[in-house]
Parts: structure tokens; C-alpha cells; sequence
């Protein structure tokens, strides 16, 4: 995701517990992941939300419907016979 590999985790690790300190690493950590957790859980509402709202757009404005009259006035039906016998000019 954000191409780090393992000895830049490593240096960030380092400079973290030298700026932070071994004592406040862990409940650094605690918070973050908590933070984390929460900013994913109201981006799934906010999903949820909006595809909810999205349908019922759908639903009130005969999206179906208007999909299929779209559908059959655009449908072109092309016969084409390609059964005909086509010899070369004999001259």
C-alpha cells in the first residue's frame, strides 16, 4: 500500500521510540489503532449511507424502467444474410 519494507518500518520503529519513549510507545499504539478503527468503522456507515440512498434514488425514479426503454430504443436489430453465394466475374 504504501511500499515500505521492512528496514524503513524498522528505522520509523527506532525514531519512534527515541522522540517517544519506550514507556509511551505502547499506549502510542493503543491510540492509533483505536483511531484507526474508528475512522473505518465510520467510513462503512458512510458507505452504507450513501449505497442506501443511492438505491432508494433508484427505486423512486424508475431507474429500471428507464434503463430498459434505453436499452430497447437503442437495440439495433441487423439482419444479415450471409448465405449468398458470391462467385468472381468469369470474363
Amino acid at each position: 500500500m504504501f511500499d515500505i519494507g521492512f528496514f524503513e518500518i524498522m528505522i520509523l520503529m527506532g525514531i519512534g521510540m527515541f522522540v517517544i519513549g519506550p514507556a509511551n510507545l505502547p499506549r502510542l499504539a493503543k491510540a492509533i489503532g483505536k483511531g484507526w478503527g474508528e475512522f473505518q468503522r465510520t467510513f462503512n456507515e458512510l458507505k452504507q449511507e450513501v449505497l442506501d440512498e443511492t438505491e432508494t434514488v433508484k427505486k423512486t425514479a424508475n431507474m429500471q424502467e428507464l434503463e430498459q426503454e434505453v436499452s430497447a430504443a437503442t437495440k439495433v436489430d441487423v439482419d444479415v444474410n450471409l448465405d449468398t453465394d458470391i462467385r468472381p466475374n468469369d470474363n
